[in-house]
C-alpha cells in the first residue's frame, strides 16, 4: 500500500487551480518513487524511475508553459527569473538525472540521488518561487539601499522570510555578527556565485541537526531522522535553493552558480579563523539554530 511520505498539503496551494493541480501531480510522482525505494523493490524502482523521468520531462514542459502563461497574464514582476529556474530544471537538472541513472544502471546510489534532487527541488520551488506568484510570500524584488545597517537589516528580513516560507519555522535574529562559534551537529552547504557585473560571492548556510530533523518530519514523514544519502540530497537541494533565493533577493539580480557542495563543518569553522565573511548572521528557531554567511571572493 502506497504511503504519503512526500505528501501534498493544502498550505502549498497558491490559489490557482490549474497550477495547484499540476503541483499535486508532481508531488504524487515523486512520492511513488520514494515508496518503491522504501519497499527495497529495486527492480520495480527501476521501472518506476524510467516512467517517472519520461513523465517529468513531458509534464514539466506542459506545466511550466502553463505557469509562465499565467504569470504573463497577471504581469508578474518575477517572471524572467522564474522562467530561468524552470529552464534550468527542464534543460539541465532532469537530463542530468536521466544521464546519471542510465550510466549507473539504476543503481541504489543513483536512485537515492534522483529521489533527493526531485523532492528537494520540488518542495523548495513550490514553497518559495511559486508562492510568490500570487503574493503568498513577500516579493523579493525590492531595491536594497546602500547603507550597510540597512543592508544587514534587509538580509535579516529576507532570510527570516525564506526560513518561514521554506521550512515553516519562525526565526529570531540572535546575532548580526556571528563569529563562527560551535553549533550542534551542523549541516553546512556552500554555493559560489558570479554576478552579471563579474563579482563573485561564496555563500554558506548552516543548519543544526535538530532543525534538519524537523524538516525531515515535515517533508518526508520520517519517523526517525537519519542522515542517509536520500536525506542528504533532499537537504542539499533545499539549501541550494535557499541560498540562491536569498542572494537574488539581497543583490536584486540574477546570479550564475559556479560551484555547489556540502561543506565539512571543520572547514566551515576554519573559515572564521583568519577573517569573518562580509555578512555573518545567526537565527534561532524553535528547533535550533541557522547561520548564514556571505563572503566576497577576490
Amino acid at each position: 500500500m502506497e504511503q504519503d511520505v512526500f505528501e501534498w498539503k493544502d498550505e502549498y496551494n497558491i490559489g490557482v487551480d490549474t497550477i495547484d493541480r499540476a503541483h499535486k501531480q508532481l508531488f504524487s510522482i515523486v512520492n511513488r518513487v520514494i515508496n518503491n525505494f522504501m519497499d527495497m523493490d529495486f527492480e520495480r524502482n527501476k521501472m518506476t524511475c524510467i516512467e517517472a523521468i519520461k513523465y517529468l520531462k513531458s509534464y514539466t514542459i506542459k506545466h511550466f508553459a502553463e505557469e509562465e502563461a499565467y504569470q504573463h497574464s497577471i504581469n508578474y514582476a518575477g517572471y524572467k527569473v522564474h522562467k530561468k529556474i524552470h529552464d534550468n530544471m527542464r534543460d539541465v537538472v532532469i537530463p542530468a538525472l536521466e544521464k546519471e541513472v542510465n550510466a549507473k544502471s539504476y543503481s541504489k546510489e543513483s536512485l537515492e540521488h534522483f529521489i533527493g534532487v526531485c523532492a528537494g527541488w520540488l518542495a523548495a520551488h513550490v514553497l518559495i518561487e511559486d508562492q510568490a506568484i500570487t503574493g503568498k510570500t513577500r516579493s523579493k524584488w525590492t531595491a536594497i539601499v546602500a547603507d550597510e545597517d540597512d543592508r544587514t537589516n534587509a538580509l535579516d528580513s529576507i532570510v527570516r522570510t525564506y526560513i518561514r516560507g521554506l521550512f515553516g519555522m519562525k526565526a529570531d535574529l540572535v546575532s548580526k555578527n556571528y563569529a563562527g562559534f560551535a553549533l550542534n551537529k551542523p549541516f553546512c552547504y556552500n554555493d559560489v556565485y558570479k554576478t552579471e557585473d563579474g563579482k563573485t560571492y561564496s555563500v554558506v548556510s548552516v543548519v543544526e541537526e535538530s532543525v534538519l530533523e524537523m524538516i525531515a518530519l515535515k517533508f518526508l514523514d520520517a519517523k526517525v531522522f537519519e542522515m542517509n544519502a536520500v536525506m542528504s540530497s533532499v537537504l542539499s537541494e533545499m539549501l541550494k535553493s535557499f541560498n540562491m533565493e536569498v542572494m537574488m533577493a539581497f543583490l536584486n539580480g540574477s546570479l550564475n552558480n559556479i560551484k555547489s557542495r556540502i561543506m565539512p563543518s571543520s572547514e566551515f569553522y576554519a573559515s572564521y579563523e583568519k577573517s569573518y565573511p562580509s555578512y555573518t548572521m545567526l537565527w534561532r528557531t524553535t528547533c535550533g539554530y541557522i547561520a548564514f554567511g556571505i563572503k566576497n571572493v577576490e
